[in-house]
Order: structure tokens, then C-alpha cells, then sequence
């Protein structure tokens, strides 16, 4: 069964809810679109263009009904609407007459309530039928409905019908409701009203539920009977589906006599009751019933296309096999085919080679045969040359012929010859050997070609086949998913059947009830003529009391106007009453909401009053403490005038360099704790995370570490000699005016002024300053090695801070973009949750679970260093690994958030789509630069960072016993300074004043020397330096006239040979002038010769044009020599030239080295992410004039040596290689850079390369 929609159900991708169920456009078949919980699917309702249902981006999903797991089949419920009391469309209250009745408020968001008005007579069998429709669609929607209140019931005479008017649609209902759920309505006014004069003597019954139990009615009050008097007979029409009901008068309750009359109604009731949940279930298994049916055809449909579908399968089955076999068959004979081209493609090679080899042989043959014949033909003559010697001396020695001279020269020839007709017949062996080879391989290379035009054919015949077994495997999906589902049906169809056969058992059930309900209607008709016939005897008794009608009908119109008056306020008060649970709802709400904003305010009030009685203590402390440094500086300045003037001279300064120090680190410290307390450091870093928060903590690792260089230099000065604190404290007038920058950002903090960035300026000038004081006075003391400890500390503690800061705000902002529907998400099959936030959150924890160690490392170095100790000097080298490595995890965080926030602002600005995958690139190329440059290639980059972090911490946890110990700390003892120069002081005061006096007087003078020596010692090094400096001027100066010189004499030398080029030049030209003249006086000559010759004999007309045509090509090769030359010549110019302008380029001076950039740069805090400012990129920098000239030179020296550079093919490398070939007699193989063919190329490629560069250039002056 497929589920329907609304329905709750759970796939693969989680749980959702079904929007769609049907065929659809993109693919065969029945589909169901689910709209998923959480953002796992694959796109927002809509495929290919076509919208089937609207839902969040990435929460929707079409599955096959076969992969749905059906949850709950209802849909779902929609939130209950408040109901508005009305006269016709909902239930009213009837004045209680002392009788309570049951009844159901039924309320619901699809359906509306229904109000039933009752008939006193029964309905014409023509009215039954009409209303039978409108019955069954009541009690469907009373199906539909919760259970709902009892509300109370009026008792009356009238017996209620079966049947009930249809109920009016709710104009509350938000839901449409189906067609079998719609009922008419009553379309005339006129029956409206008629409706409600009904209903205000009958009271409507509802429906009960169908789990619902009767209540019977309490016996009726005696105080009824007196004032219910029955009123004027009401006749009214009401037109429904055609057919007219005419009630008959109600007759209201009187005293009555019979005492089985109230049990007879109260059976009447239960059984009506009874009967409408009888009609409810059996409209209830009709409509099932029909369900079924249409089922149980659609389930028989499938059936009948069962053995079709099957007999398709297993045509495509059988069809898919023999694709395979085919595509088997094509993959082998493509197999097969590259295996013969390589084959064929290795014996063309084998045979070029053997035919290049073959080709050397037979050259090397023709040499040989080209010396014997040679040989031979001197041989011949020298014998025809002694035949003739022999013939001229006659027969003058016999026995010149037998001499062995001549018989050597025979065996000679003799030889000669054999070996000329072996050489004659190895040759032409060779020849016939080399042309069947050379057929063979035309033979090969037709029978290559044949191969290659088949395995193109069958690469074409593969994706044929591809795309076949494709569609084939659709096919077989698609079957596969019939055959499940035929098998569903079939369950479904036996589920159906046996649902049918209990339904049939309840139709039967209930047509017994119909006939024992028309039994009782039957009974009911009865006893209602009966009724009537007694109301026409009480008609006879009430005309004889006419008289006291009359008087007491004024007071049932009275009554009636009560009673009218009573419904209209009932219906206000069931409003009101309605509003006011809803507004008790609110109220109690809102009480629960202000208890805890009380029992809030009541402990932030108890918070405030012990922070006012802390902070009056404080105030009380402040003022006590503000008298005794008030009366301290009256009693310092009381004693300041009865200090030596020996103190006044040289302590004063060393003292208040001291008190500086101390105080300036205390301030630092001061303004580094009020702004981390103003911004929530550190729980902020828990939270959302901005980039002013980075700043923040960058800013107070900069100020922590200027403050313990502070607190160094006063703990130095208040443990070092005598001689080393009056010598530090000269520097006091120089460094006073430091504080006043302190005090100024203290004073913009206490009036919530403060600017972060003037602060760390200022820090950053005063510490560099410092660096060098540290350096200049302060270097080689061991009394600030507790403070040196803290600093490391701090240093660790702060960098921890910023760390989690950048990572903080690289998920924050990830997360922003995320939530963000306006942005366009390209995961690339990754999640973020599992890839990126929770690795960033992982690490963040790591970080927080560090920060605790360091907190603790902290707090233990402050006590020692307040016991004035320190640890020992082995532990330092561990503190500082700890601060030196940290650095690299800052580093890390600052240059990710850097790369990610400028990405997320181009997604935000809709510049680019949010990329995932280069936000995990950035990760991972920032991680193999920072902290994991020995990554491995599978591990991830969140991994790696993590063990650095895991691995710090290790050694904090390493460090932090240590530091405990007690024996790991020793005692810092010395003197002060101040102490031990009061003895000193003592002392000059007891020598005698004429003495000092006159010591006072020789230090004056003596200073006076001084500063002349300091004067003369300054004009002596200032001269030296103006002396230095003409002197570097004049050796520069020096260097140009001789660089000009030489240049003056390469440039008169290159004007020479110009103008020797020139001339040559002006030579070559005026000698292909005359040569040019020449060629057409000859070109002419031999137009006029074969005119001539045109009517002489054909013997004579063949010479003369040959003999022209002889002469006219070797000018023409002479004119193409000289223009060879010209060329060589033009060419050899602008060598030289660019020659010398490289001379001058590379005489030119250097530029200068460009600035190297800073590691790590700081964030700037100032800018918020989402500013319009941060969204904009910086263009880059425009070019420069001077920039455009460099790149100018260049260029032009880059061209002027590629075009004078001779355009030669090297072949000195192909000739050696095959020279060494033809010696070893194998294979020649040679570099691909050293053939000819790859110089042309490399030739190419830079000329097209210089050619971008040029048009490059041309671009941007043009732009400029």
C-alpha cells in the first residue's frame, strides 16, 4: 500500500513527511516525494524544471513506495483552532429548565462543529432518502473528530429522528475538504431563520463519538412544570435536497400522570443514540468498503499485467545477456586489434631499421664496387699498356709472356673478376632481398590500416553497446521494482480479500440492526399518534382554559424574550468564556514566566545588594587607603627636604625608574584585565566568535608581554648592585614620557572610550623600545628568572587565546553562511557538520581542555614569583618550548579565518557559490605550511593540528608536577640597592665640606672637559663621515667616467663598423642593380632568341632556349647568393646592435630587493564581516611608469636575443648518433630535446611566448 500524503515515513536519507505521490516526468513509473526533517536530500521539490511539491533546499527527496517504511499513515494534525460561538453553525446553550442533558462539543482544524436540529415528526420516505447522503457525510465527519466535552441536555417530549440536517462547513476550517466529506448547504435565508426559531424549542443532539457512552438524564426538576407552558404552534419549511420537512408543533413538558412515560423516553434516547453510532460505523464500512473495491480492482489490474511484465523481463534479460556476450566479443577483437597494431607498428619500426641498416650496406657496396672498378680499370690499362710494349719488341724475349710478373697480373685479373661477379650477384641479391621486404611492408601497413579502421569501428560498436547496457540496466531496475511490487500487491490483494469478507460480516450485522431500527421506528410512529390522539383530548381541556391562557400567555412572551435573551448572552458567555481560558492560559503562562523572571530579579537583587555592601566596603577601604597615601606623600614631602643632595643628584632617578617600571606593568596589567572582562574573555570563545574578538586577544598577548618585560626590569633594579642601579637609573628622563600614553588609553577606558588599535600601536613602539634597553642595560642578570618564567606563560596562555579566537571565528562564519537560505551551497558530496564544524569544534575543546593547564602553570609561577622565588633553570628550556610552539597553531587559525572569510564574503555578495571543498583545501594547504609540514597524503588536516595541540598539552601536563614540587623551586635572595647605598651615603656625608667642596668644583670642571672632548669627539666623527661619503661619491663618479669611457670607445668602434656595413651594404646593393639589369637585358635577349626561333627548324629551336635558359639560372642563383648575404649581413647588424644595448641594459643599476612580507599577518579588527567594506575586494595595484620601463627593457632584451640568435637546426648530434649506430651496428636512440625537430618546436614556443609577453605589455600601457 503505497502511503498517502501527509503521511508520516522514514527512507534512507531520514525521517519526512509525503508531499508527492504519482508519475512523474524525469522517469517511468510511480514515484513519492518526501519533504525530509533535516537537510539530507537532493533538491527543493523540483526536478528537471518541473515542480512536484515546494520545501526547504536539500530537504527533498523521490524515492520508489518500495524503500518507504510508513511510520504513521495518518497525516498530520493541524493545530486546534478556536471556535466561534455562532446561532447556526455551532452548538447553543437552552435555558435549563432543572433537567441536565449529555451532548459533545466537537472541535477540530479540518472540520467544523456541526449542530443537529431535531424533527417531532418522522421525515416522508422521499425526505429519508434525500437526507440519507447528507447523514453519511455527517457521520464521516464526525469520524473525524476528537472526543469533546459533555455539555448539559434538556429533556423533550418530541422524539429526536434518525436522520439529522447536514451540517454547515465551517468557516474556521483551513483544510478543503474532499468531495465525499461536502455537504450541500441551506441556501435561502428565509430557512435560516426558520432553522432558528427550531432550534430554540428543540435543542440540537450531536453525534457522540463512536467510543462514546450515553448518559441517561436525571429526572427532571418540579420547578420546570411552573414556568414551561407550551407555546404557539411554529410551522416552518425547510428545503433540503429538494425535499421538505414540515415539523410539527413541539409541545412542551406538562405534568403528567403516567409513570412510564420518562422511562419510554429515556429508552427512546438511549436507542436513537445507539441507532446514529450504528448509521456512523455503517457509513464508515461503506466508504471502506469502497476503498477495498477500488483496491482490490487495481491489485487484479497488476495481476493481469504480472505475466507481461515478467515475460519483458526476461526478454530484456535474455537481451541483455547476449549484449554482454556481444560487448565481450567487441572488447576481445578490440583487445586483439591493439594488440596486432602494436605488433604491426614494432615491425614497421624493426623494418625501417633494417632498411636504413640495408641502405647503409648497399652504399657501403657501391664504394667497393666503385674502387674495384676503379682497380679493374687501371689493371686494363696497364695491360693494354704492356701489350703494346710487347707488341712494338717483337719476338725479341719468348719468355716475356711466362714471366711472373705476368703471371701475377693474371691471377690478378682473374681474381678481380670473381670477386666483381660475386659483388654483381651479392647486389643484386641485396636489391631483391630489400624490394620483397619493402613489399612485404606495404603489405603490413594496408593490413594496419584495414586493422585500424576495424577497431575504430569497434571502439563506435562499444558505446553503442555502453549506452545499450545502460538503458538495459534501467530497464531491469525498473522490472525488478515491478516484480517487488506485484509481490506487494499480492499480499496487499490477500490483506484486501480477508478485510473484505469481515466487512461483509459487518454489513450483515448491521442490516440486522437496520431492521430492528426500522422496528423501532415503526414502534415510535405508534406511540407518536398515540401521542397525538392525547394531545387532542389536552386541546379540548385547554380551550375550557382559554381564560388562563390569556392571562399567562403575556408571561410566556415575557418568557420567551428571557429565554431569547438568555440563549444571546449564553452564546457571549460561552465566548467570553472561551477567551478567558484562553486568557487564563496566557495569564498562567505569563505568571510562570514572571515567577522566574522574579525568583531572576529576586537573585540578581540579592547579587546587587552583597556587590553594594562589597562595593561599600571597597569604597571605605578606598578612602582609608586614599588618607594614608595622602598622608604619605605630605610625610614624603615633609622629609624629601632633609635628604642629602648626593640622594637628590644620583638615586632620585634610579629610584623613580624603579617605581616606573613597576607602575607602568601594573597599569598594562590593569587595562589588559578590564578589557577582557568587558568583552567576557575567555567564555566568549565558547560562544559566537567575531573578528574583533581575534583582535581583542592578540591585543593582550602584545600587552602581556610587555607588562612582564616591565616587571623584569623592577625586579632587576630592586635585587642588583649599587653600581648597576644608579647606572640604569640615567635612563629615567628618557623613558618618563612613556607614561603618559599608559595614562591617556587608562583615561579613555574609564570613559568607555578605549580604541584597541592606538593601544597596540603604542605597546608594540614601547616594547621595541624596551627590547633594546633589555638588550643596552639589562642583559646578563639571573634576579628576573621568575619573571622570565611568567612571561613564558603568559605567552603560552594568550597564544591558546587567539588560537581558539581564529578557530572560533572561522566556525562562526561557516555556520552563519550555512543557515543562510540567500547563499548558493556546493558541498561536493561532503557534509559540513562531519567535515568541517565538528573537526573545528573538536578542536576548540582540545584547545580549552590546554587552557586549563596553562591557567593552572600560570597561577603557580604568579605564587612562587609573590614568595620571591623562582624555579629552577632547568625547567626553562620546557617553558620556552612551550611558548616557541605555540606560535605555529596562531599561525594556523589567523591564516585559515584570512583564506576562508574573504570566500564566505564572494557567497554572501552572491559573487561565487559556497565551496566546501576549498574550504577544506585552505585547511589543508594552511596546515602543511604551519603546523603539519610533514603531513601524510591520507591523514586529515584537523587530525594533524589536533595532535599538535594534544601534544602541547602533554608537555604542559609533563611541566605542571614539576612546577608543583617544592624542590623544583629555590629562594631569590639580594639586597636592595637603596639599602646598601644609605651606608655609602653615610659615609660621604662624614668627609669634610672644604674637601667636598672642593671635589664638587674639580667634578665641575672635569665635567666640562668632558663635554668639550664630546663636542670635538662629535665634529671629529661628523667630518669623518662627510669624508667617507665624498670619498664613496668620488670612487662612483670614478666608476661612470671610466664605464663612459669604455662606452664612448665601443660605441665609436660599433659607428665604424656600421658605416663599414653601410658601405658594404650600399656595394651589395648598386652590384644587384647591375645584376638585376643584366638578368632582364638577358631575360630579353632570350625572349628575342626564341621569337627568332619560334619560325626556324624544331632541331635548332631546342638548343637556343637551353642554352639561355643555362645562363639565366645561374644568375638567378648568384642573385639568390647575394640576397643570401644581404640577409646574412642585416642579420649580423642587428646582432651587434642588440649587442650593444644589452651592454647598456646590463650597465644599468639594480632594482631594488623587494620588501620582505611579515609571517603572520594580524587581522585587522576594525572591519566586521558582514560591512559592505569587507565584502569588496581590494583591485590589484595598478602598474607603474618605472615598472612598465623595467618590463620594457627586458622584454626588448629578451626579443633582441632571440632574434640574433642564429635560426640553425644542430644535426652535428643526429650525424654522430648514426655514425656510432653504423659502427656498433644496432639501433640509434637519441634524446627527443636533441632532434632536429624539437629545436624547431622549443623555437616556436618562444617566439609565441615572447609575442603574448609583447601584446601582454601593449594591454597595459594602454591602460596606463
Amino acid at each position: 500500500m503505497d502511503p498517502p500524503v501527509g503521511a508520516l515515513v522514514e527512507v534512507s536519507a531520514g525521517r519526512g513527511i509525503v508531499r508527492f505521490a504519482g508519475a512523474t516526468s524525469f522517469s517511468s513509473g510511480k514515484w513519492i516525494g518526501i519533504e525530509l526533517h533535516e537537510p539530507k536530500g537532493k533538491n527543493d521539490g523540483s526536478l528537471q524544471g518541473l515542480t512536484y511539491f515546494s520545501c526547504k533546499p536539500n530537504h527533498g527527496v523521490f524515492v520508489r513506495p518500495s524503500q518507504v517504511k510508513v511510520i504513521n499513515a495518518e497525516p498530520e494534525p493541524q493545530p486546534p483552532k478556536t471556535q466561534v460561538a455562532r446561532t447556526v453553525m455551532g452548538h447553543q446553550r437552552t435555558p435549563s429548565t432543572g433537567v441536565s442533558r449529555a451532548a459533545s462539543l466537537r472541535s477540530n482544524g479540518a472540520s467544523g462543529s456541526s449542530s443537529r436540529s431535531s424533527s417531532p415528526v418522522k421525515a416522508t420516505p422521499s425526505a429519508s432518502a434525500s437526507t440519507s447522503a447528507s447523514a453519511i457525510a455527517s457521520s464521516r465527519a464526525s469520524r473525524l473528530t476528537a472526543p469533546s466535552s459533555p455539555a448539559k441536555r434538556i429533556p423533550s417530549l418530541t422524539l429526536q429522528p434518525r436522520k439529522s440536517f447536514p451540517r454547515q462547513p465551517s468557516a474556521e476550517s483551513s483544510a478543503p475538504q474532499s468531495p465525499a466529506l461536502q455537504t450541500p448547504r441551506i441556501g435561502s435565508s428565509s430557512s435560516q431563520e426558520a432553522l432558528v426559531q427550531v432550534q430554540r424549542t428543540s435543542s440540537p443532539l450531536a453525534l457522540p463519538p463512536q467510543n462514546a457512552s450515553v448518559e441517561p438524564p436525571p429526572p427532571p426538576s418540579p420547578v420546570a412544570h411552573t414556568f414551561l407552558q407550551p407555546p404557539a404552534p411554529i410551522e416552518s419549511s425547510l428545503s433540503l435536497n429538494g425535499t421538505k420537512l414540515v415539523p410539527s408543533p413541539s409541545i412542551s413538558r406538562v405534568p403528567s400522570h403516567e409513570p412510564t412515560s420518562p422511562i419510554t423516553r429515556t429508552e427512546d434516547s438511549a436507542m436513537h443514540a445507539k441507532i446514529r453510532v450504528l448509521e456512523a460505523k455503517r457509513a464508515d464500512d461503506a466508504r471502506h468498503i469502497r476503498e477495498l473495491e477500488t483496491r482490490l480492482a487495481d491489485a487484479e489490474s497488476f495481476v493481469a499485467l504480472r505475466p507481461k511484465l515478467q515475460a519483458k523481463l526476461q526478454s530484456l534479460q535474455s537481451e541483455l545477456i547476449a549484449t554482454k556476450r556481444a560487448l565481450a566479443d567487441a572488447e576481445q577483437l578490440a583487445n586483439l586489434g591493439e594488440t596486432r597494431g602494436a605488433d604491426s607498428q614494432e615491425q614497421l619500426e624493426m623494418a625501417m631499421l633494417d632498411k636504413e641498416v640495408a641502405e647503409e650496406k648497399a652504399e657501403l657496396a657501391e664504394q667497393e664496387l666503385e674502387e674495384v672498378k676503379e682497380r679493374l680499370a687501371r689493371v686494363e690499362v696497364e695491360l693494354g699498356v704492356m701489350k703494346e710494349g710487347g707488341a712494338l719488341g717483337g719476338d725479341g724475349d719468348s719468355n716475356a709472356k711466362t714471366s711472373l710478373a705476368y703471371i701475377q697480373l693474371e691471377k690478378q685479373n682473374e681474381r678481380l673478376k670473381e670477386a666483381l661477379i660475386r659483388l654483381r650477384d651479392m647486389s643484386q641479391e641485396t636489391e631483391q632481398e630489400q624490394r620483397r621486404r619493402i613489399a612485404e611492408m606495404e603489405k603490413d601497413i594496408t593490413s594496419i590500416d584495414d586493422l585500424q579502421g576495424q577497431y575504430e569501428q569497434t571502439l563506435i560498436k562499444l558505446s553503442n553497446a555502453e549506452t545499450q547496457i545502460s538503458s538495459l540496466q534501467q530497464q531491469l531496475d525498473d522490472a525488478l521494482g515491478a516484480e517487488d511490487l506485484l509481490v506487494q500487491l499480492t499480499e496487499r490483494n490477500l490483506s484486501l480479500s480477508e478485510k473484505i469478507e469481515e466487512q461483509r460480516i459487518t454489513i450483515e450485522d448491521l442490516e440486522a440492526l437496520k431492521e430492528l431500527t426500522d422496528e423501532l421506528e415503526e414502534n415510535h410512529i405508534q406511540v407518536e399518534r398515540e401521542l397525538r390522539d392525547e394531545i387532542l383530548e389536552r386541546e379540548k381541556d385547554l380551550r375550557e382554559e382559554k381564560v388562563r391562557i390569556g392571562l399567562l400567555e403575556d408571561i410566556v412572551s415575557d418568557a420567551d424574550g428571557t429565554i431569547a435573551r438568555f440563549r444571546e448572552a449564553v452564546t457571549d458567555m460561552q465566548g467570553e468564556l472561551d477567551s478567558m481560558r484562553s486568557a487564563t492560559q496566557t495569564a498562567q503562562h505569563e505568571s510562570a514566566t514572571a515567577a522566574h523572571q522574579t525568583a531572576t530579579m529576586m537573585s540578581l537583587n540579592l547579587k546587587l545588594q552583597s556587590s553594594a555592601a562589597k562595593n561599600q566596603a571597597r569604597a571605605v577601604e578606598l578612602e582609608i587607603k586614599k588618607l594614608e597615601a595622602r598622608e604619605r606623600g605630605e610625610l614624603l614631602g615633609i622629609v624629601q627636604p632633609y635628604l642629602p643632595q648626593q640622594y637628590v643628584e644620583s638615586d632620585s632617578d634610579a629610584t623613580n625608574c624603579y617605581l616606573f617600571f613597576a607602575r607602568l606593568g601594573y597599569k598594562t596589567d590593569l587595562i589588559n584585565t578590564i578589557v577582557g572582562l568587558a568583552h567576557g574573555l575567555p567564555d566568549a570563545l565558547n560562544g559566537v566568535v567575531s573578528e574583533t574578538l581575534v583582535g581583542i586577544c592578540e591585543m593582550r598577548g602584545r600587552a602581556a608581554s610587555f607588562s612582564t618585560l616591565c616587571k623584569r626590569f623592577a625586579t632587576i633594579l630592586r635585587r642588583c648592585d649599587p653600581t648597576s642601579f644608579l647606572n640604569i637609573g640615567r635612563i629615567y628622563p628618557e623613558i618618563a614620557p612613556m607614561e603618559k600614553r599608559i595614562d591617556l588609553h587608562i583615561d579613555l577606558l574609564r570613559r568607555d572610550e578605549f580604541r584597541e588599535m592606538e593601544f597596540v600601536s603604542d605597546v608594540l613602539k614601547m616594547l621595541a623600545q624596551f627590547d633594546h634597553l633589555a638588550e643596552t642595560y639589562f642583559d646578563g642578570f639571573e634576579q628576573d628568572l621568575g619573571e622570565r618564567e611568567l612571561g613564558y606563560a603568559l605567552s603560552f596562555d594568550h597564544d591558546l587565546d587567539v588560537f581558539a579566537a581564529s578557530i572560533g571565528l572561522t566556525k562562526t562564519s561557516v555556520a552563519v553562511i550555512l543557515n543562510d537560505e540567500d547563499v548558493v551551497l556546493e558541498m561536493g558530496g561532503y557534509d559540513p557538520e562531519e567535515e568541517l564544524i565538528e573537526p573545528l569544534q573538536k578542536l576548540l575543546e582540545q584547545c580549552k581542555s590546554a587552557k586549563v593547564l596553562s591557567k593552572k602553570l600560570t597561577k603557580r609561577l604568579d605564587d612562587v614569583i609573590q614568595e620571591s622565588s623562582a624555579l629552577k633553570s632547568h625547567l626553562v628550556p620546557q617553558l620556552k618550548t612551550l611558548s616557541n610552539a605555540v606560535p605555529e597553531l596562531v599561525n594556523f587559525g589567523i591564516s585559515l579565518a584570512q583564506q576562508v572569510i574573504p570566500h564566505l564574503s564572494d557567497a554572501r555578495s552572491a559573487k561565487a557559490p559556497f565551496q566546501l571543498a576549498t574550504v577544506l583545501s585552505y585547511a589543508r594547504q594552511t596546515a602543511m605550511t604551519t603546523v603539519a609540514k610533514g603531513m601524510k597524503p591520507g591523514t586529515s588536516c584537523f587530525e594533524a593540528v589536533g595532535e599538535a595541540i594534544a601534544q602541547l598539552s602533554a608537555e604542559c601536563n609533563k611541566l605542571l608536577p614539576l612546577a608543583m614540587e617544592p624542590e623544583s623551586v629555590f629562594k631569590i635572595s639580594g639586597t636592595p640597592p637603596w639599602v646598601l647605598r644609605i651606608e655609602e651615603i653615610k659615609a660621604s656625608m662624614a668627609i669634610n665640606a672644604e674637601a667636598e667642596r672642593k671635589a664638587a668644583q674639580l667634578q665641575e670642571e672635569i665635567q666640562g672637559l668632558v663635554r668639550s672632548l664630546k663636542t670635538k669627539d662629535q665634529t671629529i666623527q661628523e667630518s669623518g663621515v662627510r669624508i667617507e661619503h665624498m670619498e664613496r661619491r668620488m670612487e662612483a663618479a670614478k666608476k661612470q667616467a671610466d664605464t663612459i669611457g669604455d662606452l664612448e670607445i665601443e660605441l665609436s668602434k660599433a659607428r665604424k663598423q656600421e658605416r663599414a656595413y653601410e658601405e658594404a651594404m650600399e656595394q651589395l646593393q648598386a652590384d644587384l642593380d647591375t645584376f638585376e639589369q643584366d638578368n632582364a637585358k638577358l631575360k630579353a635577349l632570350a625572349a628575342g632568341s626564341e621569337r627568332q626561333a619560334a619560325g626556324a627548324q624544331p632541331v635548332d629551336s631546342e638548343n637556343v632556349p637551353m642554352e639561355g635558359n643555362v645562363e639565366t639560372s645561374h644568375l638567378l642563383e648568384q642573385i639568390e647568393a647575394l640576397r643570401g648575404t644581404v640577409r646574412f649581413l642585416r642579420t649580423e647588424n642587428s646582432y651587434l646592435k642588440g649587442q650593444d644595448l644589452l651592454k647598456e641594459i646590463q650597465a644599468l643599476p639594480h632594482l631594488p630587493e623587494p620588501i620582505s612580507r611579515i609571517r603572520t599577518p594580524p587581522l585587522d579588527p576594525s572591519g566586521q564581516s558582514d560591512t559592505d567594506e569587507s565584502d569588496t575586494e581590494l583591485p590589484p595595484a595598478p602598474p607603474t611608469i618605472r615598472s612598465l620601463a623595467t618590463e620594457t627593457k627586458v622584454l626588448y632584451r629578451d626579443v633582441i636575443k632571440f632574434s640574433s640568435s642564429p635560426r640553425v637546426v644542430d644535426l652535428s648530434a643526429l650525424h654522430a648518433k648514426r655514425a656510432e649506430s653504423d659502427c656498433k651496428g644496432g639501433k640509434m636512440w637519441m634524446r627527443r630535446k636533441a632532434s632536429p625537430a624539437q629545436q624547431v618546436l622549443d623555437r616556436k614556443i618562444e617566439a609565441e611566448r615572447l609575442s603574448r609577453r609583447v601584446r601582454g605589455l601593449l594591454d597595459r600601457a594602454n591602460a596606463l
